[in-house]
């Protein structure tokens, strides 16, 4: 059995996860789908899921864009003790 003694709750994890991605995209919309535990190997780490919308650039975007085109799906790994960002993607 894993020990789970000092592992952030999911609520601290995507706190830090959703300060994380707006440092980085600032005045976005953040969106968690999924929060996972994974205990397998070391250090125990969340992985979480979503969707981020970020601030339109300019009015023109939205007739060359389509109707969502600043809506990126995210991945991001934290380390579940320390609550660092250890990977993140952006598609």
């Amino acid at each position: 059995m894993p020990d789970n003694e000092g592992i952030l709750s999911e609520v601290e994890v995507q706190q830090k996860a959703q300060n994380f991605l707006l440092t980085k995209y600032p005045e976005s919309n953040v969106t968690f789908s999924s929060t996972q535990l994974v205990t397998k190997g070391a250090p125990p780490t969340f992985r979480l899921s979503g969707t981020i919308t970020m601030k339109s650039r300019g009015t023109f975007d939205r007739f060359v864009f389509r109707s969502h085109a600043n809506r990126y799906s995210f991945n991001i790994e934290l380390d579940a003790r320390e609550g660092t960002i250890l990977n993140y993607e952006l598609r």
